[in-house]
């Protein structure tokens, strides 16, 4: 079933049961495919590790291609930690989770594309959204408001999607969300860069 409607009156209402459950929930984990891909060039490159989503706004995706790579939110500061060059990237100034992006959907005008199959709905919202962001994707299942999917789009047309499985939900949040302190590595404001 698909439906073509304004984001203000829908927009909302269809992402409701997963903010919602996003909100409720203390602490969130499960494991992740990261496929990114780049418009200029056409290159597609894929990740994969364990997703850690808490309130506020705390985010980590601990990545199994690179021991040691991740990416993350303290709540105020997003980072990276590179092992590659030996480097933690900190970016200051208003942090972007997962929950922060979805409650954007309802702040701005935009079209929404839904469709259902099953026990599942996917919300596409295409508009004029925070950091550039065009297109925003979030798939969860009806019967328990967890998600599977969630992409984002920019304006030039790159895509970062993660499919996320596995699902764990606790009522108490691991000491994991903060930039780490890892001997050699040098600490970079990535606004100087």
């Amino acid at each position: 079933m698909f439906s073509l409607i304004l984001c203000a009156l829908a927009g909302s209402t269809l992402l409701q049961p997963l903010s919602e459950r996003l909100e409720d929930a203390v602490y969130i984990t499960g494991s992740f495919i990261q496929t990114d891909y780049w418009a200029l060039t056409l290159d597609y490159e894929q990740a994969s590790g364990t997703m850690h989503l808490a309130h506020p706004n705390l985010f980590l995706l601990q990545y199994s291609d690179i021991t040691g790579r991740s990416m993350g939110c303290t709540g105020s500061e997003v980072f990276t930690v590179d092992p590659e060059f030996e480097e933690i990237l900190v970016y200051s100034g208003s942090p972007t989770g997962f929950l922060h992006i979805l409650s954007s959907v309802s702040e701005d005008d935009c079209t929404i594309v839904s469709s259902t199959g099953g026990d599942s709905i996917t919300v596409i919202a295409s508009g004029e959204f925070q950091g550039g962001v065009s297109e925003i994707t979030a798939g969860y299942t009806f019967s328990d408001s967890l998600p599977f999917l969630f992409a984002t789009t920019d304006v030039n047309g790159n895509s970062t999607s993660w499919s996320i499985s596995d699902i764990q939900i606790s009522d108490t949040v691991p000491d994991i969300f903060s930039i780490p302190d890892i001997a050699g590595y040098s600490t970079v404001d990535a606004g100087t860069i």
